[in-house]
Formats: structure tokens, sequence, C-alpha cells
């Protein structure tokens, strides 16, 4: 058998093929290896972002933090009840992957899904902020939905004894422009959703984001300044926030509000 000519066309391309064998390996072997790491780092992201609305600051780690006063249940939408039963693991549901899959999800009928989602989850995640005596002070629901150029994902805290007043809000994965609809996530535009309305005392949808708000009238209970030069990432946000907590959430707030929730 002859050797090999490395100078050769076939050797060239020989040694192309191994080397790009070799890299292939090396970069999969690493994925592997650090994909505990990405998990990791999501998940300490995650939890970052559920403090924001907490109510309280971190103190010593974010793990410690969280542990301490948050605690983690999945909802039935349809029925506004605790559905932990329905999961072996609640802790590893995932809200995005279930409204993928028809069994785990349903449709939004065209006209209530302001959100441009077309499918939700059938469950969804729910997070108590507990204080130091256990008290629940704060319910943070998820929320999402067609920005201009993304799918916007954040997080709302209600006030459990009425809920229907706004406490906090955070966006926390985006593709909005940077300047603009990015602004979403400006500490100054959030405060302005703190202490509205989410629904009006007809029991209609009364929490919207505008041009020109009204901070004075009627309204000032229930009004955000729309986004300056992001008129179209905040109809978005205001489209989706008002799928969530005037549609989706309303049997569980329902339920919040009449005791029905947390003893």
């Amino acid at each position: 058998m002859s050797k090999l000519n490395k100078d050769s066309v076939l050797g060239t391309f020989v040694i192309i093929i191994g080397f790009c064998l070799v890299c292939s390996v090396l970069v999969s072997s690493a994925v592997v290896a650090l994909n505990p790491y990405k998990a990791q780092a999501i998940a300490n992201d995650l939890q970052i972002n559920i403090l924001k609305v907490s109510g309280f600051e971190v103190q010593g780690s974010v793990a410690e933090t969280y542990k301490k006063h948050i605690d983690l249940h999945l909802i039935d939408v349809d029925k506004g009840v605790i559905a932990d039963d329905q999961v072996k693991d609640v802790s590893k549901y995932d809200f995005r992957s279930a409204a993928k899959k028809p069994a785990l999800s349903e449709p939004i009928a065209k006209d209530d899904d302001t959100a441009g989602i077309k499918n939700r989850a059938k469950l969804m995640p729910v997070f108590y902020s507990k204080d130091d005596a256990g008290k629940v002070i704060r319910v943070i629901l998820p929320i999402y939905g067609q920005g201009l150029w993304s799918t916007v994902y954040g997080y709302v805290a209600v006030d459990p004894q009425d809920g229907n007043t706004i406490k906090g809000v955070t966006f926390y994965e985006h593709g909005e422009t940077p300047g603009l609809g990015g602004e979403i996530e400006n500490p100054r535009w959030q405060a302005l959703w703190v202490d509205k309305k989410i629904m009006n005392d007809q029991g209609k949808e009364g929490f919207t984001i505008k041009k020109n708000a009204d901070h004075q009238g009627q309204g000032k209970d229930f009004e955000v300044d729309a986004l300056s030069g992001a008129t179209l990432t905040s109809r978005g946000v205001d489209g989706f926030a008002k799928y969530w907590l005037g549609k989706a959430y309303q049997p569980f707030l329902k339920n919040l509000r009449e005791g029905g929730i947390i003893k």
C-alpha cells in the first residue's frame, strides 16, 4: 500500500477533513461540558429578574435571597387555581416549551390574541414573594408577547390583597431597538407602572399604555406613557399586558381577591 503524499490533492483533503473532525469533537465536547454552566446562568438571570419585582433587595447571594423570599407554583390558567400536582417537578416546568405542544397548550381566539402569540400553555408559573414571616406580599406573573422586532418576556408583580394593583414590572428578554423600543428596560419607565390598576370599578380592562397618558384625571390610575419614538413597541407591550393581565390571568386574580388562593 502506497504512502499518502501529503502534498497531493488527496493528501490535502485528508488533512483538512481530519482537522475538521478533531475540531468538531473539541467543540462538541466543550458545548456538553459548558451546558450545566449555561443552564445555571439562565436560572440565575431569571432569579435576578424575579427578585427585581419581589420587593426585596438581594442580600448575600441571589440564590439565597431567592430561596428565602420566593415560592414557585403553577396555575391552571382557565380555572385560575393552583395546579402543582399536574406536573412531576414544578421547578423544571417550561411554559415556552409547553406552548408549542398541542397536548399542553391551547389556541387563543384571534379577537383575544392582543399578545400576538397564537397559543399559550395551559399551565403557567406564578411566584409568591414572601416576607420574613412568610406572608405573601406580592404575586409575580410572567407576561410575554410580540413587540416590534421580537417576542418580549417580562414579569409583573401584583398586590395579593386586591389582585388588581401593579407593584412592579421588569422585562428580561427582547430584541427591540436599543435607545427606542429597548427603553422598556429603563427603570424610570417601568416605575410608571407601579400602583396602576389592571381593571376598573366596572370590571373592565383599565390598564393601558398610550401617548399623552392622563396623569391627573380619570385615567391617572390606569394609564402609562408610551415610549417616545417607539410607538409600535409600546403598542405591542400594551397588547400583551392587556391579554395576560386583563384576560388570561383574570380567573386567578379573581380567586386571589376573593381569598381562594392564599390562605
